[in-house]
Formats: structure tokens, C-alpha cells, sequence
């Protein structure tokens, strides 16, 4: 007798199942990255140290120091220069008096990297306080407080004059022996 060998289809029930066993599991897997990441606190902030107190006889030597600037900025006489948004000088006011002028501090730069250069780089004579001096026919500024003041918040101005306007209070002491400042418009508080 003859045993005929039947031949039998794989079976592809277990293929199935660990493919369906290694799906669930990767998702289980997922959904648990996930929680955690939801559920996790933030990073604990960095510890900012603080400075510790000065000794009692700096911090009195500090707070007369203060006082002292205080005093000796406040005996020195308000220059007012008005800066317009463009970059022009449209007066200076001293003394109670108030000289309209205009003096711009711009040019337009054959350079198309730069587009727009500070006047007071290339000529100390059209500097702020040298304007100013000039126009109040002083010899410096010695015993004045410049305070220079733009029409424009200061982070509305051309970038050129914005940080020609601060060199220029650098240089207002050097070369006119006067204290300047710039009072940035959106800071004051009208009541």
C-alpha cells in the first residue's frame, strides 16, 4: 500500500497573532511615552544666586555716593534736545529759552549694506552736544545736564540713529564736558 502524502497549507493563524501581539505591545509602549511625557513635571528652576548684602559701612558709603550724584546732578542746569523721528534736530531748549533749528543727524549712505550713516561719526561738529553748545554759544557744557529727547520711542528710531544718539552721550562728556542722557519717550508716564 501506498501512503499518499497529502500536502498541508501553512498555517498562518500564529503568524497573525505574534504580528498582532507585537502591534498591541508597540502601542501600549506609546500611549505609556506619552502619558509620561504629559504628566512630567517641568525642569526645576536654576538656583540664581543672589549677592550678598554689602557690609554696613559700603552700604553707608554707597548711599552717600548716591546722594552725592544726586546733589551734583541736580545743580547742574536742563539742556533739552529735541530729536524729531527722522533724525533731525528740531530745537534745544536751556536757560528758558527754546532755539528751534534744524540740524539733521542722517544722510542716506551710497553703501546699500549701511542705506542710513550717523552725521556724528564722520564730523564732531554735528554731535548733539556740539550742536547744542554751538547754538547756545557756549564754550562746553560744564554745568548742564543733556538730556536728549526723541519725538519716537527709542526702539521706533532708525538703527543708525539710535546708536549714534548713544555714542554721542559718551562723547558729550569728552568733548563738551557735559552729563547726557537719553529719556526714552514711552517711558514717561504722563499723569
Amino acid at each position: 500500500m501506498s501512503r499518499r502524502r497529502t500536502h498541508r497549507t501553512p498555517d498562518l493563524t500564529s503568524l497573525l497573532d505574534v504580528l498582532f501581539i507585537l502591534i498591541f505591545a508597540s502601542l501600549i509602549r506609546t500611549a505609556a511615552l506619552q502619558n509620561a511625557e504629559a504628566n512630567q513635571e517641568p525642569p526645576p528652576r536654576p538656583v540664581v544666586a543672589t549677592a550678598p548684602p554689602p557690609p554696613p559701612d559700603v552700604a553707608a558709603l554707597r548711599e552717600r555716593a548716591l546722594a552725592n550724584f544726586d546733589k551734583q546732578l541736580a545743580s547742574r542746569t536742563p539742556l533739552v534736545i529735541r530729536i524729531s523721528n527722522q533724525g533731525v534736530i528740531v530745537a534745544v531748549e536751556a536757560d528758558g529759552k527754546k532755539l528751534p533749528l534744524d540740524v539733521p543727524l542722517l544722510e542716506h549712505s551710497p553703501d546699500p549694506d549701511i542705506g542710513v550713516a550717523y552725521l556724528g561719526e564722520r564730523s564732531a561738529e554735528l554731535r548733539v552736544c556740539r550742536v547744542a553748545a554751538l547754538h547756545l554759544q557756549a564754550a562746553n557744557l560744564d554745568g548742564y545736564l543733556v538730556i536728549v529727547s526723541p519725538a519716537v520711542a527709542l526702539s521706533d528710531l532708525p538703527h543708525a540713529l539710535h546708536q549714534g544718539l548713544h555714542r554721542d552721550l559718551d562723547r558729550c562728556l569728552t568733548d563738551q564736558r557735559g552729563l547726557a542722557t537719553i529719556v526714552d519717550p514711552a517711558a514717561l508716564v504722563v499723569p
